[in-house]
């Protein structure tokens, strides 16, 4: 019968990482994925307008859409192919942030929660279609540890990190001083 080690803090453990979240970036990170929201970018880019003019613009915007999609179906098929198979994603651990590859789960880079100091949220050109952004995680001396590219509701995810850091320093902080007690 399996009983669970009793711990200090509930939930804490101090040679355990856990997964909090797996982040996908979007296909917009890639080449292909740029040239796909800068072309469908130009049928958002239509202005619009009140009474018939703007049910005039409406429908151009419309079969802009239509148009452009069409055109950009083989390219988004190859994207999403492409990303699966050469990509990456993004653990979330209570201890760091980790890029592994799709192919065989190696990990490529790891950063420590500990390590982030601030989160910079930046988008590139054909992202504003796609609505995702970068976010670049810095240390205290403003270098940029790791980039975590295209994800969707980047906001969020910095959030999310955010807590889980902060987390993490206080329950670092928490078992440092209860171990010197001991």
């Amino acid at each position: 019968m399996a009983t669970a080690i009793a711990q200090p803090i509930a939930g804490v453990s101090a040679n355990r990482e856990t997964e909090i979240e797996v982040i996908y970036p979007s296909v917009a990170g890639s080449f292909l994925g740029v040239i796909i929201g800068n072309l469908m970018g130009i049928a958002a880019k239509v202005p619009s307008a009140k009474g018939i003019a703007g049910t005039v613009l409406l429908a151009v915007q419309l079969t802009l859409y239509v148009v452009l999609g069409t055109i950009c179906t083989p390219l988004v098929l190859m994207a999403y192919v492409l990303n699966k198979v050469l990509g990456h994603s993004y653990v979330l651990t209570n201890r760091s942030v980790q890029q592994r590859s799709f192919l065989g789960g190696s990990m490529r880079n790891q950063v420590a929660l500990s390590d982030i100091s601030d989160i910079e949220i930046t988008t590139e050109s054909g992202y504003e279609f796609h609505r995702v952004g970068d976010l670049n995680l810095q240390n205290a001396q403003g270098a940029t540890l790791m980039t975590i590219t295209a994800i969707p509701y980047p906001e969020r995810l910095s959030q999310i990190i955010f807590d889980a850091r902060e987390a993490r320093v206080q329950s670092d902080d928490s078992l440092a001083t209860i171990q010197a007690r001991g």
